[in-house]
């Protein structure tokens, strides 16, 4: 009898030692999940912060690329190409702006979290795809075709080739933002999984 109760004392005492250890593997589960919550909101604030210096850049631009085509006699169908174009862009930027700040890294939802994230990412690998061939390369030829008809001689010359450097200078600008977001909604994804799996 006294064999039985001190059997029975001890299983007790390791049901209450693995209880005790359940308590703190979830504790640590739950402080675990928390910390990659905030660091994934981190990566948020900063493709957030990146995309608000393009949205900045695009302000320049619509404002300023037209006047300078109008007041340098570019022709009408070239200058309403160019802002419509300008426009586009900057509207897409505010666009994915605008659908970031929609993540709601508070509920830890992550289907939601991988399917807004994952987006975003598919749009940004996209527009470099998409933008060079058939936006930059179109608009830059238009505008050496312009250039050169209204300047004659080695002044549309130099023109011309200060607008292929500065549009390649603007292209590495221009891919090294849309890598640095690929890579934080890279970062914020792998994250997603690392929460999935241990959920």
């Amino acid at each position: 009898m006294e064999n039985n109760t001190l059997i029975s004392h001890e299983l007790e005492e390791m049901r209450s030692q693995i209880n005790i250890l359940k308590e703190k593997l979830d504790k640590q589960t739950i402080i675990n999940d928390r910390h990659i919550l905030h660091s994934m909101r981190v990566k948020a604030t900063d493709m957030g912060r990146i995309i608000r210096r393009t949205m900045l850049g695009g302000i320049f631009a619509v404002l300023y690329c037209p006047m300078f085509l109008i007041m340098n006699d570019f022709s009408p169908a070239f200058v309403i190409v160019t802002t419509v174009m300008l426009a586009v862009c900057f509207a897409l930027t505010v666009y994915q702006y605008l659908y970031l700040k929609r993540v709601d890294f508070s509920q830890g939802n992550m289907v939601e979290i991988a399917k807004t994230v994952g987006k975003l990412r598919k749009h940004y690998a996209q527009w470099t795809k998409i933008c060079a061939p058939l936006i930059i390369i179109p608009w830059i030829g238009w505008f050496m075709y312009e250039t050169l008809s209204l300047n004659t001689g080695s002044e549309g010359m130099f023109l011309c080739i200060g607008v292929v450097v500065g549009a390649f200078i603007g292209g590495l600008i221009g891919y090294s933002v849309n890598r640095k977001v690929i890579s934080k909604a890279d970062e914020i994804l792998s994250q997603v999984e690392e929460l999935q799996k241990g959920n």
